[in-house]
């Protein structure tokens, strides 16, 4: 059985966008976002998972659009947010950056953890997108990068970890499309238009979130 997990310290409000899911949240009360990833990959390792952080906005119609997804590729990492600002079509890839939305297959957590344990007693300071990174090379497991985004970053002031804002956030979120009435082929030619479309329908999250 698919579920649904939040990481979070707890003190955010998440977005009325996530009450289309069922979903437990992972909550990391000591602000320590390495261990407390390292540790939440073995959790959700007992199911198929979609991992998340509190700080989005889930599409129009997510649980359907991503689990249909989810069907076709069921026994690869997905990554469902990455390289926001970059134009591609779905494909698979060993480089890996960006948690926001990440479904991983039943048991994968607890290898991607072991490595992670490992390869951090040796360099102690890196980051955990980096040293999930590094233990995927490790393990030769692929990701697939998927597009279009199904989530869109609010880009707020990180709860988990300092960031400089405005450099999260996609102009290629599903949404917009719709919105706009075009496909994802042809999202690269409206990228203006997109662009337009998010910075006012982020602005608009973000004063109905303060």
């Amino acid at each position: 059985m698919l579920k649904y997990y939040v990481r979070t310290t707890g003190e955010r409000v998440l977005d009325e966008s996530y009450n289309q899911i069922k979903y437990e949240l992972l909550i990391d009360k000591e602000h320590k976002p390495v261990e407390s990833f390292i540790d939440q990959l073995s959790i959700i390792s007992e199911d198929d998972a979609v991992l998340m952080e509190d700080d989005l906005i889930l599409c129009n119609d997510f649980k359907s659009l991503i689990e249909n997804v989810i069907k076709q590729y069921p026994n690869k990492i997905i990554n469902f947010f990455t390289k926001p600002n970059e134009y591609f079509t779905t494909h698979e890839s060993q480089s890996f950056a960006f948690n926001q939305c990440t479904y991983y297959p039943k048991g994968i957590g607890k290898k991607l953890s072991k490595k992670m344990k490992a390869i951090r007693e040796y360099n102690p300071n890196i980051q955990y997108d980096t040293l999930e990174y590094r233990a995927m090379l490790e393990l030769r497991i692929l990701n697939l990068k998927y597009r279009p985004c199904l989530v869109q970053h609010l880009d707020m002031g990180s709860l988990i970890q300092s960031h400089s804002l405005g450099m999260r956030t996609s102009p290629y979120f599903i949404d917009y499309f719709k919105y706009l009435g075009i496909n994802y082929e042809e999202a690269y030619e409206y990228v203006r238009e997109l662009k337009e479309i998010m910075k006012l329908e982020l602005k608009n999250r973000r004063n109905k979130n303060e």
